[in-house]
């Protein structure tokens, strides 16, 4: 197989690109070709992340297997922006919220940072409104006051004392080369119950974006790009159905799009890049574009239009941005400014255990540990400590369940820091909810332990909370579950209630198992709505320490088994 490293990949991609562009460029000198960098979803990854998105470690820097990171995003964007002159650079969201830079400083270092990475226009995502008006507002007034725009047209701050005297417009215009080009911004119009956001209103993003797409074209505006935090779905959706939008820039659902070979073998893609929709109306195509999640890459798309606006030809990809990648001096020293206090922030102790957090592949990947207790325990507290949604029950969600290969270290007896929390969880995953009915769910406990195996401890095994699950490893595959008990919700008294396969169950569990992680089954309608598990898990800490986490038998193994040379469970003799 062919294969590039970090660096050459990069300098591949970007040269055959720029190559191309250029050559399409020279081939119609009648129309425009529109250059776009775009980033989402960069949740607050201020310094390099591992290719994951988690914690880099010393040991990833010294190898060079660090991503992304503001300043390195900041150089790339600065020299395609210089080789490029009218090239438009773009957010589409929730740059707010995910790492320990945004829990301490917040807005403070978002704000600052955005200034100086360069950015163009900027649309919301509803993780800019958790920390409710009052955590905005400030961010908003900085934005006006650098001249960059923040697009919205389906938020109405009208009724909001903290942001109703912040204007933010529905649409901007640029010309390029005697041509005029539209963007349009919108959040998801579920912003109201997935986030904070006060008094602020949402009207529907589809409708919203229709109209002033409209009014654009009524002024003669024959380019428009919609600046999007809906979620890929809707936002193929809105290329369909908008006639008037010719490209949309979005993010919500961290997707990673890819046109060819190339990419890192950690991502595979979800579509192409950029992926083209046809007009429902049969009149044309759109294209639709996301660059996956906390800056490990950098959109980069040409489009050629006609004289008339219609989109004629396109090339791109996600840039990598890799240790290869300077960085920027600028940015480099906001950063150095911030980290003392961060680090600082890091470690000061939030809590105490009498007992040994237990992690190591021999354990949580192979059996209940306490710490997977631990921290199933606090995601499901979070939303069972929330408002039932009727009377008649006493939660919402029956348990949760985590693959025991998000655990990444042990935390010994003694002060836990927030440093501590940090290395034993360090991917910055979402906490969410999913419905399942009782076969789904089954198949997942299926699932973790379909490998089960001593020798090649799979990630996939599930910890539990409010579930219990008994195994029988003798069994062949896909049918080693023997039963599964799980809390009732609608009920007065919480008792373990068999497993019904047709029943519906909510589930709470990580963004990364919710998605398909671990080859597990991906959920329906997933989005990013959620706390931050950093965030949980240091509240329940807080909370519930001194803690002293049992492994209490939520998790049950039959079977006396040995495994062959392959590593394949076969029954003891």
């Amino acid at each position: 197989m062919r294969t590039f490293s970090a660096t050459t990949f990069t300098l591949f991609l970007y040269c055959n690109l720029c190559h191309r562009a250029r050559n399409e460029a020279t081939q119609n000198n009648d129309g425009l070709t529109l250059t776009i960098l775009h980033t989402n979803d960069i949740h607050s990854h201020i310094v390099d992340s591992s290719k994951y998105g988690g914690l880099c470690t010393d040991k990833d820097k010294a190898e060079g297997k660090c991503y992304g990171g503001v300043a390195r995003i900041t150089s790339k964007a600065k020299e395609l922006k210089q080789a490029y002159k009218d090239a438009m650079f773009m957010n589409a969201g929730d740059f707010y919220q995910g790492t320990a830079w945004y829990s301490i400083l917040k807005y403070n270092i978002v704000s600052p940072v955005i200034e100086k990475m360069g950015y163009d226009y900027l649309c919301l995502g509803n993780h800019e409104f958790d920390d409710g008006p009052k955590g905005l507002a400030p961010f908003l007034r900085h934005m006006q006051e650098v001249n960059i725009s923040v697009i919205n047209t389906n938020a109405n701050f009208s009724n909001e004392a903290e942001l109703k005297d912040i204007q933010l417009p529905k649409s901007v215009t640029k010309t390029i080369n005697g041509t005029t080009i539209g963007i349009v911004g919108a959040v998801l119009h579920e912003t109201r119950e997935l986030s904070n956001p006060g008094n602020v209103t949402f009207s529907n993003d589809l409708e919203s974006i229709r109209a002033e797409a409209e009014n654009l074209t009524s002024h003669g505006v024959k380019i428009i790009i919609a600046l999007t935090h809906i979620g890929y779905p809707r936002e193929m959706q809105i290329a369909a159905e908008v006639k008037d939008v010719d490209i949309v820039v979005g993010g919500h659902t961290n997707t990673f799009l890819y046109h060819g070979d190339g990419y890192p073998p950690e991502n595979k893609p979800e579509g192409d890049y950029p992926t083209v929709v046809n007009k429902s109306d049969g009149n044309g195509t759109a294209l639709v574009v996301q660059d996956f999640w906390f800056g490990k890459f950098l959109g980069f798309l040409q489009v050629l239009f006609d004289k008339e606006g219609n989109v004629k030809n396109w090339t791109g990809n996600p840039i990598l941005i890799n240790a290869s990648v300077p960085e920027d001096s600028d940015v480099k020293a906001i950063i150095s400014e911030y980290e003392p206090k961060v680090n600082a922030a890091i470690a000061e102790c939030i809590g105490y255990t009498k007992v040994l957090l237990e992690q190591d592949d021999n354990i949580c990947r192979l059996r209940e540990c306490n710490q997977g207790n631990l921290l199933t325990d606090a995601y499901y507290s979070y939303y069972v400590d929330k408002s039932p949604s009727t009377p008649a029950m006493w939660s919402d969600v029956n348990g949760a369940v985590l693959n025991g290969g998000t655990i990444r270290s042990q935390i010994q007896q003694g002060n836990i820091t927030l440093g501590d929390i940090m290395q034993t969880a360090p991917f910055g995953q979402t906490i969410v909810i999913v419905t399942l009915y009782g076969y789904e769910l089954e198949e997942m406990f299926e699932h973790s332990v379909a490998n089960y195996s001593y020798k090649n401890r799979k990630g996939a095994f599930l910890q539990v909370s409010g579930i219990r699950v008994m195994y029988n490893l003798t069994l062949p595959p896909n049918s080693r579950v023997v039963s599964v008990h799980i809390l009732c919700t609608n009920c007065t008294v919480p008792v373990y209630k068999p497993l019904e396969k047709c029943d519906v169950y909510r589930v709470v569990t990580t963004d990364f198992v919710a998605r398909g992680g671990d080859g597990f089954k991906k959920a329906r309608n997933v989005t990013d709505s959620g706390p931050l598990d950093l965030d949980v898990l240091k509240d329940y800490i807080v909370k519930m320490s001194p803690l002293k986490t049992p492994v209490e038998g939520r998790i049950t193994i039959h079977g006396n088994i040995t495994e062959d040379a392959d590593g394949k469970i076969v029954p003891k003799r």
